[in-house]
């Protein structure tokens, strides 16, 4: 970075689920909505068999099940999350046991890997396991396959994948607890435009999928506020040139950077992207931003990284407190449920969360949060530092 030169970067991050204080609708960009986008999604319901007793699922334990990157270059991350698991269980388990003296366990298994080894484990998390529901990680792809999953066997997943399309067709299965991509988005375009229409932005986006959502979602919002269209530079998420991107940055001089991005390449390019002379505004989706809502002590000691974290019991920076706050939202459900995964899918989409003293529904009917995103500064900068579009 630029001595004496302050920059301030912007996450649309955070756990939000239990800080909600509005909806947003989703807004999938389509010239022609198909049926299932009409349909009322507050009517979205479950009511099929399965809630008796003797579909309980037994065991010594309520276990509940969890998908995270055990091998290859997101291992760190997924040991991150793993710990937040385990602190949440033990937390829950202080707690006290469930009415039939069960306590809670966690069954953790690999993501890394294949599309087809992927779905297997997610499979023996479901029939080896016995888990009572699961967690998918930030991984759109995952989610879409633990989605057609948990139709077919009648188990909840609660995702922090931010793809809207994993709600979109209203499966009641799926929850999603994190603000979508249009959210998120439309956060950013409103924080970045609004003094000035003609910032130059430079959006940097992987070309996987989630990496292709999150680029036309921020697309979309820039559009829809009458801004110009962002630049944009597409990186293969296998092989990143930072060449490539600090040439980018060079030629184009943009005033703020917007990374839509794996963790991995954010943390690779953040340094180069500071040190641009032009930026002075970053701004980094929720999955790009993990690591550093995670673990601030893998950022500068010059910079500061705000973390809402939950209630009074949880109060360690370095662990993912999105994974930690879905396992006590599960664990919550299966207190009101018992051990029934198609109660404990009714307990879910009963959640509710806390506005301003008054309970409200936590999300729709389709699973999706019903929250405003945040965004959270992670500065080496100050309340002063300059906007995009300021004068000089």
């Amino acid at each position: 970075m630029i001595p004496g030169r302050r920059i301030a970067i912007y996450l649309a991050a955070l756990p939000v689920f239990l800080l909600g204080d509005g909806a947003f609708a989703q807004s999938p960009e389509q010239a022609t909505p198909p049926v299932y986008a009409h349909m009322d999604r507050g009517a979205v319901d479950y009511r099929g068999p399965g809630r008796s007793a003797s579909s309980d699922i037994a065991g010594k334990a309520a276990t509940i099940g969890i998908l995270l990157p055990m091998q290859g270059a997101e291992a760190d991350l997924g040991r991150l999350e793993l710990k937040a698991a385990q602190q949440a269980i033990a937390d829950e388990n202080r707690q006290g046991p469930l009415a039939d003296g069960r306590l809670f366990a966690l069954a953790a298994k690999n993501e890394s890997g294949n599309w087809g080894q992927s779905t297997n484990e997610m499979m023996r998390l479901i029939t080896e396991d016995q888990s009572l529901a699961l967690i998918i990680g930030a991984n759109g792809n995952l989610a879409h396959q633990a989605e057609q999953i948990a139709n077919k066997l009648g188990i909840s997943v609660v995702t922090l994948a931010s793809d809207a399309t994993t709600t979109q067709i209203n499966i009641p299965w799926i929850f999603r607890v994190v603000p979508s991509d249009d959210q998120q988005a439309g956060a950013m375009a409103n924080s970045i435009y609004d003094r000035n229409k003609n910032v130059k932005v430079l959006l940097i986006a992987t070309s996987d999928h989630d990496g292709r959502a999150g680029k036309l979602a921020f697309a979309r919002a820039a559009r829809a506020l009458g801004a110009a269209p962002p630049l944009e530079l597409d990186l293969d998420p296998e092989l990143i040139d930072t060449g490539q991107v600090d040439e980018k940055l060079r030629e184009s001089e943009p005033e703020a950077v917007v990374f839509w991005t794996s963790a991995l390449v954010f943390d690779e390019l953040l340094g180069i992207t500071e040190s641009a002379r032009s930026v002075r505004l970053i701004y980094a989706s929720e999955k790009a931003a993990l690591p550093m809502l995670s673990n601030p002590a893998a950022r500068a000691a010059n910079t500061t990284v705000r973390v809402p974290l939950v209630g009074t019991e949880l109060r360690q920076a370095e662990v993912s407190d999105q994974v930690y706050n879905a396992v006590r939202l599960i664990a919550a459900a299966v207190r009101t449920a018992g051990p029934n995964r198609a109660r404990v899918r009714d307990a879910l989409a009963r959640s509710t969360t806390d506005e301003a003293g008054r309970s409200a529904p936590l999300f729709d009917g389709a699973g999706n949060l019903l929250a405003k995103p945040q965004l959270v500064p992670v500065s080496s900068a100050s309340p002063q530092a300059r906007e995009p579009g300021d004068a000089n």
